[in-house]
């Protein structure tokens, strides 16, 4: 079970890194590219850390993603040109990353047991906490 949940949460994190590479093409202001940027950089970081912890329970991770990362992307697109992609999109952004912690609290909870996955898993909710704050700010 504890590997059904890594997956998910490493699909998650695969699609969610494709809908910010979109979004970071399409921002319209310098500090939300600077952000995109950043959250493509801890998906990625958070993905490969994954990858890894998947690969050590003798699994075989998915690289793809899923069909999700394609509906994130064209969602992102239509967004763009119809109202542009400004900080009145972030909150759309908050609420994709806080289903992401609940995936981190079912993970966490599923692995339990394996103390370097925890630690891998807890370090990484909490900087994606910290993320999920500044998305918020930056839109006050």
């Amino acid at each position: 079970m504890a590997a059904d949940r890594l997956k998910t949460l490493h699909t998650s994190l695969i699609d969610a890194r494709n809908g910010y590479q979109e979004a970071a093409a399409d921002a319209e202001m310098p500090a939300l590219k600077a952000l995109f940027a950043e959250m493509i950089a801890l998906k990625e970081r958070d993905h490969a850390e994954l990858h890894d912890a998947l690969r050590r329970m003798g699994e075989t991770p998915d690289e793809a993603g899923s069909f999700m990362s394609t509906v994130h992307q064209t969602v992102i697109r239509v967004r763009s040109v119809l109202t542009g992609l400004g900080t009145n999109a972030l909150s759309s952004f908050v609420n994709g990353e806080e289903q992401i912690l609940g995936q981190y609290d079912d993970a966490l909870k599923d692995c339990a047991d394996d103390a370097a996955t925890t630690a891998t898993l807890t370090r990484q909710r909490q900087s994606l906490q910290a993320k999920i704050a500044q998305m918020k700010q930056l839109a006050a």
